[in-house]
């Protein structure tokens, strides 16, 4: 696990407590299908922070500005060295 500069471990489990979902795709999906089985996400830096673009209908899903600012990532698979 990595630390961060306030020495907060971040982990590289799976945490996450809250999904990003596209509110078209949301609404097409079909009731079979969960929203992660229907999504078609990218995520990526970009100039100014991290992005959330769903593929399927060319659209933004979050943009998150940085504001300039260098934050700690933990970026190795669990198991890694």
């Amino acid at each position: 696990m990595a630390a961060s500069k306030k020495g907060r471990v971040i982990p590289n489990t799976r945490g996450i407590t809250m999904f990003m979902h596209c509110r078209r795709c949301l609404a097409e999906k079909s009731a079979d299908q969960s929203p992660r089985e229907f999504a078609r996400l990218e995520v990526g830096f970009t100039e100014i922070g991290l992005q959330v673009w769903c593929v399927r209908h060319g659209c933004n899903v979050l943009h998150i500005d940085f504001e300039g600012q260098r934050h700690p990532a933990n970026m190795k698979a669990p198991g890694a060295q």
